[in-house]
């Protein structure tokens, strides 16, 4: 029994006496209806008053009875809507399909026909929703979708600089002279990814349309100039039943 189910045992209210019955040995509910009107202590309610207050009662108790957790393990890339909400899957599909047009625009050509692959440094993805999002995950995901294309070379985050200057600091001073390193080697990026999440909201009564918009661009570092930009959207339509058995 649960610590509020106890409480109410002891103050032997009628909610107290269903769960008692409940609890100790399960009844149907016209069994534990009949029961409470003999045990329970409603005073000089009426007949009928006092029924409808212990089937009120019984239906509470059977509610919270029914209630249960169920754990299933799923497949990472299986795809699971529950509230509409921006998802695992949404961020993959929005990077896939980005970092696909990012990598067919011309820049790239010309940037590997000047000799190497271009470098690219992943910026900051601003969230500029209605929701509670964590864009590091897209940050994420936008540079491994970079990495695995084997067209271009990503650099060092801002997130992760302090740690390996950090760690090059320790090196100099503990690491043999031979295996430490050193500063002033590091690959300087080329161009810069940056970009945000929006989202647009409309609602009528149970039905709803969010759609979330996510914008990048590809910003030359040296010259400041935008070699490519795109925006995608992804749009859930959702319809919610107010209850549901």
């Amino acid at each position: 029994m649960s610590k509020y189910g106890k409480i109410l045992y002891q103050r032997e209210s009628p909610v107290a006496i269903a769960l008692r019955f409940w609890y100790d040995s399960p009844v149907t509910m016209y069994e534990m209806v009949r029961k409470l009107e003999k045990e329970s202590p409603l005073g000089r309610l009426g007949h009928m008053k006092k029924r409808i207050f212990i089937i009120l009662c019984v239906l509470a108790v059977l509610l919270v009875g029914c209630t249960s957790t169920r754990v299933k393990r799923v497949s990472g890339g299986e795809k699971i809507d529950l509230s509409g909400n921006w998802n695992d899957t949404d961020i993959q599909m929005i990077s896939n399909s980005m970092i696909e047009d990012c990598l067919k625009g011309s820049w790239i050509k010309a940037r590997t026909k000047a000799g190497g692959k271009p470098v690219v440094v992943i910026g900051v993805i601003e969230n500029r929703s209605s929701e509670h999002i964590d864009t590091t995950i897209i940050s994420k995901k936008l540079e491994a979708a970079l990495i695995n294309s084997g067209k271009v070379v990503t650099v060092n985050d801002f997130e992760n600089r302090d740690l390996l200057l950090a760690e090059r600091e320790y090196q100099q001073g503990n690491a043999s002279s031979k295996t430490a390193k050193v500063s002033g080697k590091e690959i300087g990026a080329d161009y810069m990814l940056l970009g945000s999440v929006k989202t647009n909201f409309d609602q009528e009564g149970k039905k709803s349309v969010r759609t979330y918009y996510v914008d990048l661009e590809l910003v030359n570092i040296e010259t400041g100039v935008k070699v490519w930009m795109n925006e995608d959207a992804v749009k859930k339509y959702i319809e919610k039943n107010a209850f549901k058995f």
